[in-house]
């Protein structure tokens, strides 16, 4: 299994711009309210020496995943230790994002289905498109879908220009302050920054040198097309009714109507986004199912889909209500990120540049 660098590239905008317009543009807006863009630009910012170490830390381990260089660098069983925190979280992270995304399918169109038929649904097609093609086919389809999601976006951006207010982004800071703008970046810096995939997805990489300009490059398309969403939601409804509003972009799209023409535009956007949705899932689908393997070394990681897709169907289903969903967002930032995506990573790129310089004396 082999990744292009271009298939990095879309493979990081496809699942994070999913992620963050879908579940994070609301929670930005509620903390930073009419400052929300500069929260955005400046997570942006936090995201990028996260991503960079990350990939860093996964250059100097080619053709290894996490789980594989782990145990190189602290042995056998710590080192099998010390990966369980991110194992948990894979399979933890796709589950909230199945049932976020299951709850929203189900406001939008598909008022009168169950959620957990909806999402048995995305778990088959998750499940068929890991299970048949592995992370390069993944791959593949992030680079069809990837730009289509971007089309759509510009599009949308262009379309609802007329229903725009400017007056709704004063004023800018003085209500604010950096504290506030900063505290509201730090949710979608974590998203920007992955969450963590470059652990594992840089050892497929063709040419493992040209992760951080690959990953930099998602992140920078990433960012901007996020700023501009979250500022599109702002100059439409403004920070007090934006705020109320679960998916807010969505909601914005609505809002067009060109001539009587041009309406209800919402509904063809919706299905693109569930391509992405089904993007994303798999990417984390992979992601658990190959580390489990190498974690427990078992050869054929194809088998492990068996256990893992019910698994993050089962958590899921299990998540109660939106509030959870928001105490886990907080739970990420504040704690699994920070161990996980920080570190962890950071201990590991510590141990591998002083074990290279022992070396060379």
């Amino acid at each position: 299994m082999k990744l292009s660098g271009i298939q990095v590239v879309w493979i990081i905008v496809t699942t994070v711009i999913i992620a963050i317009i879908g579940l994070k543009i609301t929670p930005v807006i509620q903390i930073a309210k009419q400052d929300a863009w500069l929260s955005m630009l400046v997570g942006g910012v936090v995201s990028v020496p996260l991503t960079l170490l990350v990939a860093h830390l996964s250059i100097l381990h080619p053709n290894q995943t996490f789980t594989q260089f782990s145990q190189t660098l602290l042995g056998k069983w710590l080192g099998r230790i010390i990966v369980l925190p991110n194992l948990i979280a894979w399979y933890i992270l796709p589950a909230i994002v199945l049932r976020s995304f299951g709850d929203f399918i189900h406001l939008i169109i598909l008022d009168q289905t169950p959620i957990w038929i909806i999402m048995l649904l995305l778990i088959v097609v998750m499940t068929y498109l890991t299970y048949s093609s592995g992370i390069t086919g993944i791959g593949r389809f992030c680079v069809l879908v990837g730009p289509i999601i971007i089309f759509t976006l510009l599009v949308s951006f262009l379309l609802n220009i007329r229903n725009t207010e400017w007056h709704h982004l004063l004023p800018i800071y003085s209500d604010t302050g950096w504290a506030t703008i900063l505290k509201g970046s730090l949710s979608p810096a974590v998203w920007f920054a992955g969450p963590f995939i470059l652990l594992v997805i840089v050892s497929f990489m063709e040419n493992p040198k040209k992760a951080i300009s690959k990953s930099m490059l998602g992140v920078g398309i990433t960012v901007f097309m996020l700023f501009t969403s979250t500022l599109m939601v702002l100059l439409v409804f403004g920070p007090d009714l934006a705020a109320k509003l679960r998916f807010s972009f969505f909601v914005s799209i609505k809002t067009i109507d060109i001539l009587d023409f041009i309406q209800n535009i919402d509904i063809s956007i919706v299905f693109i986004w569930i391509f992405g949705v089904t993007a994303q899932l798999s990417l984390y689908s992979f992601i658990a199912s190959y580390e489990t393997a190498q974690w427990l070394k078992v050869k054929d990681w194809r088998k492990i889909i068996w256990f893992s897709a019910p698994v993050i169907f089962i958590i899921a289903i299990s998540i109660p209500n939106e509030t959870t969903i928001t105490l886990f967002d907080k739970f990420w930032t504040s704690v699994v990120f920070p161990i996980c995506g920080i570190g962890i990573p950071f201990l590991l790129w510590t141990i591998t540049v002083i074990k290279r310089k022992s070396v060379k004396l």
